[in-house]
């Protein structure tokens, strides 16, 4: 699993509650410094932890970690998908626009 990706999946959803790292970190008993560097990817987390959070963050632990393996070909899908759901096609469009030019770029 990539602590990385599934510390910006938690960010993600506190962010979307509204919620700071302190409120976080007092729901779970724990310190703001901690969720921090849970969510930088720098400390492990404990399943429980895990199910705390998600509990907390109303989400499941799936959606806290599935595609969050980056060996995998669909490292990241969900967590995209997550981020641009609420996008106009404007913005969606802009965000096409920008893949193939990266596509092309490390094509060369």
């Amino acid at each position: 699993m990539n602590n990385k990706a599934i510390g910006r999946r938690i960010q993600l959803y506190r962010h979307k509650l509204g919620m700071t790292q302190a409120q976080l970190a007092e729901k779970l008993d724990v310190s703001a410094k901690y969720v921090s560097s849970i969510e930088r990817g720098i400390s492990n987390t404990s399943l429980n932890k895990l199910e705390q959070i998600s509990e907390t963050l109303g989400v499941s632990v799936t959606a806290l970690i599935s595609d969050c393996d980056n060996t995998s070909t669909n490292y990241a899908d969900s967590e995209i998908s997550t981020l641009i759901k609420d996008w106009s096609i404007e913005q969606k469009e802009l965000l096409i626009d920008f893949i193939h030019s990266l596509d092309n770029f490390f094509k060369k």
